[in-house]
């Protein structure tokens, strides 16, 4: 099934051996913008749930070869899927059932029939709820974890998305250092954004000789954010964009920020003339934006074939959709993968109140709102590159 993409990205497997309900299900959540993984029996969705790993199952109980109970109760015991939330969904509506479920590792029980918006508004509940991540840093190739974030042009949202991510990497691994570096000269627009605005850090590096950049150089450019985040701002004077061409002082900047932080995030912005190039020999990962528009399509699918050709395989490309466009013009998650012929991993939507808010405090949205589906997404994505990078 294929979602309309209106909200979000997560994925829901939908397990019932009644096809009826089974279509009307996965249709009324695919308009809500879910992705939808279907199965018809309770062998078959253990199967689906090692294939696809979704982010909420919901479930019912009486069918062939295995029932929702027992479903449940193996998820629980295996550590790998103990997490993933359940919704048991069936007709079944005596109170020992109910309690059966809930024994069992149910997190909601829902009794057939029930009115799609309320069915919409449950799964919506479970998804929001805070959820803590246990697995380990990531480790670094060289030094520190670099993850690079670059759309195929620009408005796509990719500073808003540094930041994001840098806050959500600093939050979850609070004894870690971690940098934000803006590599855009005279276009800078991080500095601001955070309430240091007309900043010179990166300039001021990248107008050295490249033998005269070492730590002890690059740690005094360094601005550090409320947050804890440590900030390499760029100039937004646009007669400093000609520094770009320094690309050998911009990636001796990249290798020492990688010794001084565990996790750094670089903000590429768009293109990749020869400094972006450099900087990118650096990253373990890359985030590349995408917004679902059909006229820009061709042009990511161009960055991606760039990416590939300077040694940034899919294995270091991580999709992430940014979702500006109107609806009714806009392509749908499936349909974005289909073109790229890679998965869209998050999906962050408009959220002008706490965008306004974070820019007035000069915070990112993850700190403002820290349930937030800006945060959750953000944490989706940290979790993805620890799960990545420990394989």
């Amino acid at each position: 099934m294929a979602a309309a993409n209106k909200g979000t990205t997560h994925k829901i497997l939908v397990v019932d051996d009644d096809l009826d309900t089974l279509k009307l299900v996965g249709t009324t959540l695919e308009k809500q913008g879910f992705l939808i993984v279907a199965a018809k029996d309770g062998q078959e969705a253990l199967e689906k749930v090692a294939q696809h790993t979704p982010d909420l199952i919901l479930l019912d109980i009486m069918m062939p070869k295995m029932d929702g109970y027992e479903v449940t109760r193996r998820l629980r015991a295996d550590p790998a899927t103990a997490g993933i939330p359940i919704i048991l969904f069936t007709a079944k509506a005596q109170v020992d059932d109910k309690v059966a479920g809930l024994e069992a590792g149910a997190d909601e029980y829902l009794t057939k029939p029930t009115h799609p918006a309320e069915l919409v508004a449950r799964v919506r509940s479970i998804l929001k709820r805070p959820v803590t991540s246990i697995l380990p840093p990531l480790p670094g190739e060289s030094g520190g974890a670099v993850i690079g974030v670059i759309a195929a042009k620009g408005g796509q949202g990719v500073s808003t998305l540094a930041i994001n991510l840098a806050a959500g990497l600093r939050e979850q691994f609070k004894d870690a250092t971690t940098a934000l570096a803006d590599l855009r000269p005279g276009r800078g627009d991080i500095g601001v954004y955070l309430g240091h605005p007309n900043p010179d850090g990166l300039i001021s590096l990248l107008k050295r000789n490249p033998g005269d950049i070492h730590r002890q150089v690059v740690e005094r450019a360094l601005t550090e954010h409320k947050t804890g985040l440590k900030l390499l701002l760029s100039s937004i004077k646009p007669t400093d964009a000609g520094m770009i061409e320094a690309a050998e002082q911009m990636a001796t900047v990249v290798r020492e920020l990688a010794r001084i932080a565990t996790y750094c995030v670089l903000d590429l912005g768009e293109g990749l003339p020869p400094a972006k190039q450099r900087a990118l020999e650096q990253c373990s990962k890359v985030v590349v934006v995408v917004e679902p528009d059909p006229h820009t399509m061709q042009q990511t699918k161009a960055l991606l074939e760039d990416l590939n050709s300077l040694g940034m395989g899919k294995d270091k490309i991580l999709i992430v959709m940014v979702h500006r466009v109107r609806s009714d013009q806009a392509l749908t998650g499936a349909e974005i993968q289909k073109s790229l012929d890679m998965e869209v991993q998050a999906v962050f939507t408009p959220a002008p109140e706490l965008a306004f808010q974070a820019a007035r405090s000069h915070q990112p949205m993850t700190v403002v709102d820290p349930e937030s589906f800006t945060a959750q997404q953000t944490l989706k994505l940290v979790n993805l590159f620890v799960e990545l990078a420990n394989r």
